[in-house]
């Protein structure tokens, strides 16, 4: 039998591995705590504090988006969720603070996964954005991250983990509209 991609190799979480994708997305629901609070769409996204961003899961896209907005972020006030896979790149792009996860360690229940989680719960994000494809520990750990703004593109079904959907068809177009949005300006 293959290993989850959602949980650690543990017999706590052996029986997830036969639940639906429904099923373990009320799950993972449960596990995120209260419904998140109302908020004003913001006219813009440079006046939040802090930005929790989880980096795309491939090389082309991440370079595309950090040297988009590398003069939007400091390490103080940014931190980057990324696979280790993107280690890499970003050392030759150096950018706030990343915390990287295999993909071992990108499943609910590993010990990485607990201290990534901590890590995020201290640093107490205003802005999310969620770059990746759906993937539920990583929804998780964005609605964990109690930020009250959580952006994806693309992600209709994935409310309540993200609270606010973009529709976009490419790379450029995400850039725009975020561009745009952190001017201020709306015009997408």
């Amino acid at each position: 039998m293959k290993p989850s991609p959602f949980f650690a190799d543990t017999f706590r979480f052996f029986f997830k591995r036969f639940s639906n994708q429904e099923s373990l997305t009320r799950w993972f629901l449960k596990k995120t705590g209260p419904e998140s609070s109302l908020f004003s769409y913001p006219t813009s996204y440079k006046h939040f504090k802090k930005t929790l961003i989880f980096l795309p899961d491939n090389k082309e896209s991440t370079i595309l988006f950090l040297e988009n907005f590398k003069s939007l972020w400091n390490k103080e006030n940014t931190l980057f969720v990324a696979k280790d896979s993107l280690r890499e790149t970003l050392i030759h792009h150096p950018v706030a603070k990343t915390i990287f996860l295999t993909e071992k360690e990108f499943r609910y229940g590993e010990l990485a996964f607990n201290n990534v989680e901590q890590q995020i719960s201290d640093f107490k994000a205003e802005l999310c954005l969620y770059l990746l494809p759906p993937f539920l520990p990583a929804l998780y750990l964005a609605k964990r991250s109690l930020a009250t703004c959580r952006i994806g593109f693309n992600s209709n079904n994935l409310f309540p983990f993200l609270n606010i959907n973009l529709t976009a068809e490419n790379d450029s177009e995400k850039i725009a509209m975020l561009k745009n949005q952190y001017e201020g300006s709306y015009g997408y």
